[in-house]
């Protein structure tokens, strides 16, 4: 077990990947909490300039124009957190690190860890989908077909934390060393 009181941070800015139903958002606040980092959740920060769900956005807007904004709210954040060289976690939404210019921008300014679920996980954990854009007809179905074109782009993070066979505390734990220690592999 880790002693929070003794954590001495090698990586200031961290961000977060992974599909819908992975944790990134409460880990990402439980992280930052722990490290006194400042915390940002995109799709939170879409919500909030909007006034509206992503879904409600997606239904109104479409995904092009919300993938444009979700490009935008990335790079305005990068350039404020470098400006003020703020300490960081940021959860990405799970299609945020498809665009190739917001991946390499995250990849060369913060370090980028992929939270890996199994695909029944998700499924447990998403339910009917009714909250999430991306789900279209059967939730397994969608996630499968999501994770096909999203792994290829997950798998550029620096690290990976396979999720499966850990509870939350070690979830967590296993956050704490990646950004404590300067390891580069995954974490099975």
């Amino acid at each position: 077990m880790l002693n929070f009181e003794e954590i001495n941070p090698n990586y200031d800015k961290v961000t977060l990947i992974g599909m819908m139903g992975t944790g990134k958002s409460k880990f990402g606040h439980k992280i930052s909490n722990i490290l006194k980092f400042n915390f940002y959740d995109i799709d939170h920060m879409i919500e909030q300039e909007f006034n509206m769900t992503i879904k409600e956005f997606f239904q109104i807007h479409g995904e092009l124009v919300f993938r444009k904004v979700e490009k935008k709210t990335i790079c305005d954040l990068i350039l404020k957190i470098n400006k003020n060289k703020e300490k960081v976690i940021i959860s990405l939404g799970g299609g945020g690190f498809d665009n190739e210019e917001t991946r390499n921008l995250l990849l060369n300014n913060t370090h980028v860890i992929w939270l890996n679920t199994p695909v029944d996980i998700l499924v447990q954990r998403v339910r009917d989908g009714s909250k999430r854009p991306m789900i279209k007809g059967e939730t397994r179905d969608s996630i499968l077909q999501l994770l096909k074109i999203r792994t290829k782009y997950y798998s550029l993070g620096h690290n990976q934390i396979n999720t499966d066979k850990l509870d939350q505390n070690q979830i967590t734990e296993e956050l704490i060393n990646l950004i404590s220690h300067q390891r580069n592999k995954a974490i099975k």
